[in-house]
């Protein structure tokens, strides 16, 4: 195999383990999120959201289901 081909299969090799890494972070950082949500109430929900919170308030008020 040709000096120039190895290095290109080892950059290869390098860039597919530091992918893999970051999607096994992802995936972590997912499962983390799944199980938040299986416990999260809604105050938990717009606490971190307050966006969410008025505009549904505002629906509510305004008697606006989203039809």
């Amino acid at each position: 195999m040709h000096k120039a081909r190895v290095v290109e299969v080892k950059e290869a090799e390098h860039a597919s383990l530091k992918e893999s890494k970051r999607r096994a972070k992802e995936i972590a950082k997912n499962w983390e999120l799944n199980e938040k949500f299986s416990t999260m109430t809604t105050d938990d929900y717009f606490a971190k959201h307050p966006e969410l919170k008025k505009k549904f308030e505002n629906e509510i008020t305004n008697d606006y289901w989203g039809y």
